[in-house]
């Protein structure tokens, strides 16, 4: 399901599989590998000691963990699509494929989100939002999200 599709980067991220910071980022195209070190290291984004950061991959690889903690985050991600496709006013923008759900919202809904502090990124063109699970997600602060779409939609 990578190279073999054509698939060039593929990039983990570690946060949403339960790691404290890290990515594990592989390239198939090897020619797209030059310079990212260089890259890294100018972004700031090389650790001295990156042996520490890159650790918690073995575990979260050798047990099955990332694909249990995949599999949540997408179930997660799917129960969130089903539930914001019964609020009126609300459009999906994409189609959910993973973990991540893009969403069209009104404006006052975006902003009624915001002051009841849920954090989301509205970079996807006005009234886009995305919402991601991970591996920590629950049913029950999904339900939250949902009641407070549907109090700003009222």
């Amino acid at each position: 399901i990578t190279w073999k599709t054509g698939v060039d980067v593929l990039c983990f991220c570690g946060t949403k599989n339960g790691m404290a910071l890290g990515e594990a980022i592989l390239f198939f195209n090897k020619a797209l590998a030059e310079d990212f070190d260089y890259r890294c290291k100018q972004a700031g984004q090389l650790a001295s000691k990156m042996r520490f950061i890159s650790a918690p991959w073995l575990g979260l690889l050798e047990t099955g963990a990332w694909l249990k903690n995949a599999r949540h985050a997408n179930q997660c991600a799917e129960y969130l699509e089903n539930q914001l496709l019964n609020i009126e006013g609300v459009d999906l923008m994409f189609p959910r494929e993973a973990n991540a759900v893009f969403v069209k919202l009104p404006e006052e809904v975006i902003h009624s989100l915001k002051a009841n502090n849920w954090q989301f990124y509205t970079f996807i063109g006005v009234g886009g939002v995305r919402f991601m699970c991970s591996w920590n997600t629950t049913q029950s602060r999904i339900d939250e999200l949902i009641g407070d779409i549907k109090n700003a939609t009222k």
